[in-house]
């Protein structure tokens, strides 16, 4: 260094402050080059460091230590942590190709507009590293002003070079890469997104991939920034001001800092809140820029030699003073060093020399001083000093650009590497699947989009089985449909299992949005419908169907009956029609009284109404489909028995239920076992799985689809209060990829879950998951709230997203089976404020005259002939939905900002319904089921979902439209759980309708509310 360089820093005024702006030459993939230097940008990849324990941060911070010293070791490098915005144009780039069944566009335009509402923020964290220069430090500015003068310009990069430095770019993304930060090349547009950013303070539209050199470069540096003594104010291209901006210095930390805890200081970034007007929590966007130096261990120990000779020598001035008295912290000084130096060369020390700063904008002064008091204060409780660069925010400034270099060296710090990567800039939350549809958004240090595609793991070669736990109420149920829902649209065979009868919303929704879709109600109008001479082949039906028969027995007549029942089914498999009806009616017609006997209590028992569905007289409807699509499958009334009891002491209910049951798993077994149907997607779903793991044949069941549908090509997708009832599934847990935790409350349960999520059984693990669906007051549930562990074994916290008011609505909609009635009574009003009311809460019935001007009188359907003429109507009516409230984020640091009012747009038609005859469905052959993606829904089904049949060629009633937007769309915090609904809601919310009239369209200036 120079004598006059000296001098300068001395004053406070080094050569660094005075040079020029860098001048851009050219940005490709992971490289920028400027006039005067090169450098290699990364972008590094989130930890999920949020849920890890102690021992896994340390092992990461080990790693991070020893990965820098090795690949970073004396170079200067630069890391930036800015914040991007997430567009629902960008997730519907990200899902594009990936729905095919029914109004696809629609449903996924629905989340992008979700996305786009809630303006969800979105972490960066970029690394770059200097290749090296181009020009020598003294001559640069004077080429630049010669070159200027003369009307030339050196902006220029030789095809040589740029092959030259690309290849030191790649050698450096392979070291990185393989580090415990997984960095990768950062695109072009990253790179000018990252420059002009800073130029503009707004979104800027990234130039097109690929080398970006001349007139692009002129456009990412043609804003105009005016430095004030303690803040920059921005202007755009009309010369308004479009932001205000501090840059700040952190100045002084302590001595020590733990991690984790304070010495966090990157990380806890997105953690920093103001207090606005109204005295409500907000969130303050913070940026980071650190310039730093891993310092090898021969640099570092001339450093501290250096360090060490400056404090011997002061001390040695200070006793030859009159005083003869040495400072104390020259002493502490000397000893350190030695200590420092000692450390270094046995135990393998590194140090840091950094830079950090911290970029705060805001629309407004008065915003922008409110932010700065906010940051301060922040770091103020962690011990940390941070403080506005008087008179520097030119420099420090600049000193934050990509491509520029440390201006003011003075405001620095040396620290062990411990300290500086504990601050964890490249830690936070990071779960779900690579690509695929979005359920939710994180709610750790990092918000951003969590992705759950339920059918990936057999297209993945992984295990296929993803669990919802929790307690009822709490948002389980509502994830798994949706699951089910992002799954039906992919073209997969989606059969929910509906053990409780209070998921046919999610049916409503599949329906409004053009699915193929049923609610399946077995009861008596489906006898027949779990025979297993009717659902299985022939050669499994002559072992399975006997012993369905059997389990109908009382103990005492099962003795005398196996030898009877089997011969009776031999015999009638040779039938054309073969049924266990007419296993029955051989049995009954036998000359043996004792076989008579055995004929007669089963025709008692299967002409109760469950009791038909089993082994009843055929009805002629085929109510179990593989047609691709969402098929709800309820059976009401069914009665499991305990699992102490004994088989010879189930009562005739539970006997009933037993074969029901055995009848309906058997169908999915065979289903998702069929050689043709191995190329097709298959997502089974069990909503309360604890009613199914308390019996053999249920447990059997669930062990098998789990054990083989990697290979079948099957998905299953449960849900269960009692993970402790999971645990004795040991053939089932290993085959768990994807487990999403709700709150429980006993020790028992709290600790079995944590045990299926990997987390140690200890008192802050437990107190997390009893406290996960609790709001921040104390006194509210924060519906939908959960600790998600995805299939790379990672764990965050997770909020699931419904995403539109609408859909909410749909999913409310649970319908019990009624009778058609000769007219339709009034609908009573809807109180959109809290979709998850509790068990306790009804909503009152408003005056008819209330609702005229919100709802019209649906289609009513002609009268069925027929078979179906018997099976009652269930009306999934989609519901007017009043403005609702703004949406209630939450204040924990990660909640997106709620956007403003949307802009109103026209809805979007639906395809038309082709219309179809009230036949029984048959099973397609997978040439039919690839050529008809979207199977016409029957007149009965189209009945039971509230929409009435379409005649070929007419537009869908325009009730059945999909809006685009949402005036308010639901909040994030309001995730309806089925569980909670009550049947009285749904008695006066869904009424039935008469069929003895005519069909009329509804009138079209139905009003649509979202």
């Amino acid at each position: 260094m120079k004598i006059a360089d000296k001098l300068l820093n001395l004053v406070g005024v080094g050569r660094e402050r005075g040079l020029p702006p860098p001048r851009l030459v050219a940005i490709a993939d992971g490289l920028l080059v400027t006039e005067r230097s090169a450098e290699a940008w990364f972008l590094i990849s989130v930890a999920n460091t949020d849920l890890a324990t102690e021992a896994e941060q340390d092992a990461a911070l080990d790693a991070a230590v020893s990965a820098a010293a090795t690949i970073l070791g004396d170079r200067l490098s630069h890391l930036k942590v800015v914040w991007g915005r997430s567009t629902g144009q960008d997730y519907i780039d990200s899902v594009a190709g990936h729905y095919r069944l029914g109004d696809h566009e629609a449903w996924a335009q629905t989340r992008a507009d979700r996305i786009d509402e809630m303006r969800m923020p979105e972490r960066y964290v970029a690394l770059g590293v200097h290749l090296s220069d181009r020009d020598p430090r003294a001559t640069a500015q004077v080429r630049g002003s010669i070159s200027d003068a003369l009307g030339t310009t050196s902006w220029r990069v030789s095809a040589r070079e740029l092959a030259h430095l690309d290849e030191r770019v790649r050698k450096l993304a392979r070291q990185l890469g393989s580090t415990v930060w997984r960095a990768h090349t950062a695109p072009a547009e990253v790179i000018s997104w990252l420059i002009s950013r800073e130029m503009h303070r707004g979104a800027v539209a990234a130039p097109r991939r690929g080398l970006i050199t001349g007139a692009s470069l002129a456009r990412l540096t043609s804003g105009r920034v005016v430095p004030y003594t303690d803040h920059l104010r921005i202007y755009d291209t009309r010369g308004q001001i479009a932001a205000y901006t501090t840059v700040l210095a952190m100045t002084d930390f302590p001595e020590e800092l733990e991690t984790p805890g304070a010495g966090e200081w990157l990380r806890t970034l997105s953690e920093i809140k103001a207090i606005d007007d109204d005295g409500d929590e907000i969130d303050v966007t913070v940026e980071a820029s650190v310039r730093f130096r891993v310092l090898t261990k021969k640099t570092a120990r001339h450093l501290v030699d250096e360090t060490r000779k400056s404090a011997k020598e002061q001390r040695r001035s200070a006793a030859k003073g009159t005083a003869e008295e040495t400072a104390d912290e020259i002493v502490e000084t000397e000893r350190v060093m030695r200590e420092v130096k000692r450390d270094i060369n046995r135990s393998g020390l590194t140090l840091v020399e950094d830079h950090p700063r911290l970029l705060v904008s805001a629309d407004t002064r008065e915003d922008l001083e409110a932010y700065v008091d906010a940051v301060i204060a922040h770091y103020a409780d962690r011990g940390i000093t941070v403080a506005a660069g008087a008179d520097e925010q030119r420099d420090l400034w600049l000193e934050s650009l990509p491509g520029d270099q440390l201006r003011v060296p003075d405001l620095g710090h040396v620290r062990e590497s411990t300290a500086f990567f504990g601050s964890w800039f490249w830690g936070g939350a990071s779960i779900g699947d690579a690509t695929g549809p979005a359920i939710g958004y994180l709610t750790g240090s990092t918000p951003g989009l969590v992705r759950f595609d339920a059918a990936a793991g057999s297209a993945l070669g992984d295990a296929t089985t993803t669990l919802f736990l929790g307690r009822s109420g709490r948002g389980k149920t509502t994830a798994a449909m949706l699951g089910g829902l992002d799954s039906a649209f992919a073209g997969a065979w989606v059969p929910l299992l509906d053990l409780k009868g209070d998921a046919a919303g999610v049916s409503a929704v599949a329906a409004e949005y053009g699915v193929p879709t049923a609610v399946i109600e077995i009861t008596a109008q489906f006898s027949g419908a779990a025979d297993l001479l009717r659902v299985l082949p022939v050669d499994d039906a002559l072992l399975q169907a006997p012993s369905q028969l059997m389990l109908l027995l009382p103990p005492h007549l099962r003795g005398a009956a196996e030898a009877p029942v089997m011969a009776a089914t031999r015999a009638e498999i040779q039938s054309p029609d073969p049924s266990s009806w007419g296993v029955i009616q051989r049995l009954c017609a036998s000359e043996s009284e004792t076989v008579r006997t055995v004929g007669f209590a089963l025709r008692d028992l299967v002409e109760t109404g469950l009791g038909s569905v089993v082994a009843g007289p055929p009805s002629g409807l085929s109510s179990l489909t593989t047609n691709p699509g969402l098929w709800v499958v309820q059976m009401p009334g069914l009665t499991l028995p305990s699992p102490e009891s004994a088989p010879e002491s189930w009562s005739p209910i539970e006997r009933v239920g037993m074969a029901c049951l055995r009848g309906c798993l058997a169908w999915m077994v065979r289903t998702t076992g069929r050689r043709e149907f191995r190329g097709r997607s298959k997502v089974v779903i069990v909503p309360e799985v604890h009613l199914l793991t308390k019996t053999p044949d249920g447990a059997s069941f669930l062990d098998y689809i789990a054990r083989v549908g990697r290979a079948l090509g099957a998905s299953l997708v449960l849900d269960t209060q009692d993970p402790a009832s999971i645990l004795k599934l040991p053939g089932l847990v290993e085959q768990i990829t994807t487990l999403f935790a709700f709150s429980l409350r006993s020790r028992e349960q709290v600790d079995s879950l944590l045990e299926l999520l990997g987390r140690p059984q200890t008192a802050p693990y437990q107190t997390l998951v009893r406290g996960i669906n609790t709001a921040a007051n104390g006194k509210s549930i924060r519906h939908g709230h959960c600790i998600m562990r995805d299939r790379w074994d990672e764990v965050a916290t997770v909020q699931i997203d419904i995403p539109s008011q609408q859909v909410a609505a749909l999913l409310r909609t649970t319908p019990e089976s009624e009778h058609t009635t000769a007219t339709a009574p009034a609908i009573p009003a809807y109180e959109p404020e809290d979709p998850f009311a509790d068990d306790e809460e009804f909503l009152e019935p408003a005056p008819a005259a209330q609702l005229q001007d919100h709802v019209t009188s649906p289609a009513r359907p002609s009268a069925p002939t027929g078979p179906a003429a018997a099976a009652p109507v269930q009306v999934n009516q989609p519901l007017p939905t009043p403005p609702a409230a703004a949406a209630n984020y939450p204040t924990n640091g990660t909640a997106p900002h709620p956007a403003g009012p949307d802009s109103t747009e026209p809805p979007r038609q639906p395809a038309p319904t082709p219309s179809a005859t009230p036949e029984p469905a048959v099973e397609e052959t997978p040439q039919q089921a690839s050529s008809q993606p979207s199977q016409p829904v029957p007149p009965a089904v189209a009945q039971q979902n509230g929409h009435p049949p379409i005649p070929n060629g007419q537009d869908a009633p325009e009730d059945h439209r999909h809006a685009l937007r949402h005036d308010s769309p639901i909040g994030p915090d309001e995730v309806y759980d089925q569980e909670a609904d009550e049947a009285a809601y749904n008695e006066a919310m869904y009424p039935a309708y008469d069929t003895t009239e005519e069909p009329t369209k509804p009138s079209s200036g139905k009003e649509h509310v979202a």
